[in-house]
């Protein structure tokens, strides 16, 4: 009996273990080792792809990051080279105007220009107008203190003989003021004005009308000049510089608070403009003065 139980044994097992299913361990396998998953392949692969359109993406931004800080430092220096040309041609104005008194200024004498205009109807001549003043010693020349340049747009410049009739008629007016022919530039400026009220260069004839009543000491007129320009053409350039101008000629009238006033406004309305560095300038001389104005009285 015990020997039939042994004869039969090893039988009983390997039915038993015929029944186990077979597991495989692929961890004991190197990765490359593993069967790949369709799936899996197809998922790994549009990663890769996203995470380097991402890097790429990330570059792109840093280089356009790169480029408007490079930009930005560009606008900084140009403001800051437009703030020194004017405050360096203010002070030559000054100094000429001190020595100015019943002296006929030296046509040799021309300022250099002092703005960047980024408009093409803001356009002006290279030569800035002369120093002129007037032959009766008992009147204080005011010249034109300013002058307006046209860097960076010296391909939208040609002759006068080169364009049409507008800008013709414009250029030969402003060249008689730049050449101190003062009472003929006026009626050319009035001219162009009447004939091209709305035409591409009527603001700047406009503004220019009134620096030429200016140089006659005709303050009356140079007011209204300068009051037109803010009335017929409120969009351009020659804003902020009309403004200072008018305050200008309330400080040649002795007229404290309506200069102050005008000053401030260019400070206020137009603070990055060239004339509102002139402007303060003006102010700070202007308070200056008033204590020695108050002794006095």
């Amino acid at each position: 009996m015990k020997k039939t139980s042994l004869i039969f044994l090893p039988f009983i097992f390997s039915s038993a273990y015929a029944d186990v299913p077979v597991v495989i361990d692929h961890s004991l396998y190197p990765q490359s080792a593993t069967p790949n998953n369709p799936a899996n392949t197809q998922s790994t692969t549009t990663l890769y792809e996203l995470m380097g359109r991402l890097e790429q993406m990330q570059s792109e931004v840093q280089q356009l990051t790169g480029k408007i800080d490079e930009q930005a430092n560009r606008i900084d220096d140009l403001k800051k080279h437009q703030g020194t040309m004017y405050s360096d041609f203010d002070e030559r104005l000054q100094n000429i105007e001190n020595k100015a008194n019943g002296v006929t200024a030296n046509p040799n004498e021309v300022a250099k220009p002092s703005s960047i205009t980024t408009n093409a109807k803001e356009v002006q001549p290279t030569t800035a107008a002369p120093v002129v003043v007037p032959t009766n010693s008992a009147q204080k020349a005011n010249p034109i203190e300013k002058a307006t340049a046209n860097q960076g747009l010296k391909s939208q410049i040609d002759s006068p003989q080169s364009q049409g009739p507008d800008k013709q008629g414009y250029f030969m007016a402003y060249d008689e003021l730049r050449s101190g022919h003062t009472a003929q530039s006026i009626e050319q400026f009035k001219a162009y004005l009447n004939q091209y009220p709305t035409g591409e260069y009527a603001n700047n004839a406009q503004y220019w009308l009134g620096e030429a009543y200016r140089v006659n000491q005709d303050n009356a007129s140079a007011r209204k000049a300068f009051n037109d320009v803010l009335e017929k053409y409120p969009n351009s350039l020659k804003v902020p510089d009309a403004i200072l101008k008018l305050g200008y000629i309330e400080v040649d009238q002795k007229n404290s608070v309506k200069a102050t006033e005008y000053l401030n406004r260019v400070i206020s309305d137009y603070p990055k403009s060239p004339a509102a560095i002139l402007a303060s300038k003006k102010l700070l001389k202007l308070n200056e003065a008033a204590p020695h104005e108050v002794a006095h009285h």
